[in-house]
């Protein structure tokens, strides 16, 4: 059972009065005392600890009652239990002696489904910790900055999506690169992607991103660098993107994590190929099922959690939609190891981060809007029955211009 100091806020609201009281018990004086000082309680649970402390003197910060347990008792106790031959003990999450658990420890506890035990036990596979954010009601201190300031923690700086710039190049194998190569990024985010292919390559790259706020930052950053010629980013929308590209202009077209909400991808798929010059290509990544026969609670889950509502194909229906709309597949690969990898990193570096500092609520409400989201995605992935693939296809003679026989994907 998880102890006070280690539930979430939902869980502590939800607690009854007998069971708050019985977990006071089993905290010592400078343990309640720090969570009194670092958790908000209700006027109920404020008012039952209160009346607690005045019926246990023993359990006040003071400075008798702080002082370390006996020792020779403890290893008394621990004498009279039977040995056991010694295995591998692994690598623990140690909280403070007094049962206090960081912030960090928290975050990574629930990030890998495990508990914290304050006595310093091995951590065994218990239920995965909840975590309680209440999206309706966002913090009001939240101006934006903390997304963006997240977002970068996680996956380097000017970067919005995992794998960082590099990512960015290794997506345009085997293709050779060049100063007069036209391309479209629809996945530009901040734009630090979209800076290194045109700083590395020489080429013009047109940045576009569904997300007002990343186009705009990520276009102050360009400019700032003086890339207003060929690392421009601007806003669009994925199903008016005839809107935003001009037909025939682009030798390549990068989609990343981009398709996978759309019921008809293939309205939004001829727009793509009409925009290309004759022999350009389409590089994209997105989420395909294994298969159709069924879904685990991962992917359930996923589906539950994402923002807009996932429509993901198989890969094989993914080949003959591109087909269907006149492109050449050159390439359908499982990338799956690789993206989960790169969620791992980012995740690794914002615990790292929390070892130092203080936090806003707002920014620790951000932090588990967003970690939400990359869980969620990394386990469905990880179960083997949501895939991250890598697409590469070659528009070699025009695409059908009738819309009429969308594929819609449920």
């Amino acid at each position: 059972m998880s102890t006070l100091a280690t539930i979430s806020s939902g869980e502590l609201r939800k607690l009854s009065e007998k069971d708050f009281v019985s977990g006071l018990s089993d905290m010592s004086p400078s343990a309640i005392d720090r969570f009194k000082r670092m958790r908000k309680l209700s006027s109920q649970h404020d008012q039952a600890l209160n009346t607690f402390l005045r019926q246990h003197p023993d359990k006040r910060l003071t400075a008798e009652n702080n002082k370390p347990q006996n020792n020779k008792a403890i290893k008394a106790k621990s004498k009279s239990k039977p040995t056991s031959p010694k295995k591998p003990v692994p690598k623990k999450l140690k909280a403070e002696d007094d049962g206090y658990v960081q912030l960090w420890m928290r975050m990574r506890a629930w990030w890998d489904g495990v508990d914290v035990e304050p006595t310093g036990q091995p951590v065994g596979p218990k239920p995965r910790m909840s975590i309680d954010v209440d999206k309706a009601k966002p913090p009001v201190e939240d101006d934006g900055d903390n997304r963006l300031k997240i977002i970068q923690q996680l996956w380097g700086e000017g970067n919005s999506l995992p794998g960082g710039q590099d990512f960015s190049l290794k997506l345009l194998d085997p293709i050779n690169l060049s100063k007069k190569l036209i391309i479209a990024d629809l996945s530009a985010g901040l734009g630090r992607g979209v800076r290194h292919i045109a700083k590395t390559s020489g080429a013009t790259v047109h940045g576009f991103d569904t997300d007002r706020e990343f186009s705009e930052v990520g276009n102050r950053i360009s400019v700032a660098a003086g890339l207003t010629e060929n690392a421009t980013i601007s806003h669009f929308n994925l199903e008016k993107v005839g809107d935003a590209l001009d037909k025939s202009s682009y030798d390549i077209i990068i989609a990343r994590d981009l398709f996978y909400p759309l019921p008809d991808r293939k309205a939004t798929l001829v727009t793509i190929a009409e925009s290309l010059k004759p022999n350009g290509s389409l590089i994209f990544t997105d989420f395909c099922l294994a298969d159709r026969t069924s879904e685990n609670k991962d992917v359930i889950n996923w589906r539950k959690i994402e923002p807009h509502k996932p429509s993901p194909s198989t890969t094989d229906e993914y080949r003959e939609l591109l087909s269907s709309t006149k492109f050449d597949v050159k390439a359908l690969d499982d990338i799956s190891e690789t993206y989960v990898a790169a969620i791992q990193s980012g995740w690794k570096s914002i615990v790292e981060s929390l070892k130092t500092g203080t936090f806003s609520r707002a920014y620790i409400d951000s932090l588990m809007q967003e970690g939400q989201i990359w869980l969620s995605r990394s386990k469905a992935v990880e179960s083997g029955q949501l895939r991250m693939i890598k697409g590469r296809a070659v528009m070699n003679s025009g695409p059908k211009r009738s819309l009429t026989d969308s594929m819609s994907i449920d």
